[in-house]
């Protein structure tokens, strides 16, 4: 669907919403801490709202951000109680997790791909924005969401499965045994793998241990000029 579609389908129920509300657009704007100008806008399909614009929107509405933007199986209203977080890394990889907090930060989603097998070129082009859980990357700065390629090999399953998304700390290269890193080869393609360093091999260790291990010989230089970095969150989409 084009970006212009999706602005379009927000606006749309932006406004369905606000009508059964019985709200004008005036109110709407005050709850959610808009500008009417913006609001009209945005209802209009001429400019697209902020990640951190489109959950005001939706909080103050009482509807799903995924329904407003038209999403294919979305729930309108929000289910009562917890933020349910369908994967979580931190140290490591942990089991489903609850937060109770409502703040959410807009990670980039770049266009393309990345593998969890055999190595792809990721694009930079930003597609769209994930919401990702302020608690999941507090203290992290230089942070990008990348598609996992449905496509992917079998190197880290059942950890990493196709189709989900992982959040990438840019900053944090420092190579740890519980750590999961996308990793570039010598044709600049690009995977996700657990690390070990062993000069002068940099070791790209599979999840899966039925799948080989595979190094690059760096010859004196530096892993971190091969590391784009560190795993910190994941999530798999509905659809």
């Amino acid at each position: 669907m084009a970006k212009s579609t999706h602005f379009r389908q927000a606006g749309m129920r932006i406004s369905e919403a606000r009508n059964r509300r019985g709200w004008n657009r005036n109110q709407l704007a005050k709850a959610s801490d808009l500008s009417w100008a913006n609001l009209t806008r945005y209802e209009e399909g001429e400019n697209e709202p902020s990640a951190g614009k489109l959950l005001r929107i939706a909080e103050a509405l009482g509807v799903s951000v995924d329904w407003l933007m038209g999403r294919k199986g979305a729930h309108e209203t929000v289910v009562a109680g917890p933020v349910d977080v369908a994967v979580r890394m931190s140290e490591n990889v942990q089991g489903p997790g609850v937060v109770e907090e409502t703040d959410f930060r807009a990670v980039p989603l770049v266009s393309g791909s990345i593998a969890a097998g055999r190595p792809l070129i990721v694009d930079e082009d930003i597609e769209e924005y994930a919401l990702i859980h302020i608690s999941q990357v507090s203290g992290r700065s230089d942070l990008v969401a990348v598609r996992v390629d449905r496509r992917m090999g079998r190197s880290m399953l059942p950890l990493i499965q196709p189709g989900a998304v992982v959040v990438i700390d840019r900053r944090d290269k420092e190579i740890a045994a519980e750590g999961i890193f996308a990793v570039r080869d010598d044709s600049g393609a690009c995977t996700l793998k657990r690390l070990q360093w062993t000069p002068p091999r940099l070791w790209l260790v599979p999840e899966n241990r039925d799948e080989p291990a595979v190094h690059i010989d760096l010859d004196g230089g530096s892993p971190e000029d091969w590391i784009v970095g560190r795993v910190v969150w994941a999530y798999q989409p509905l659809v």
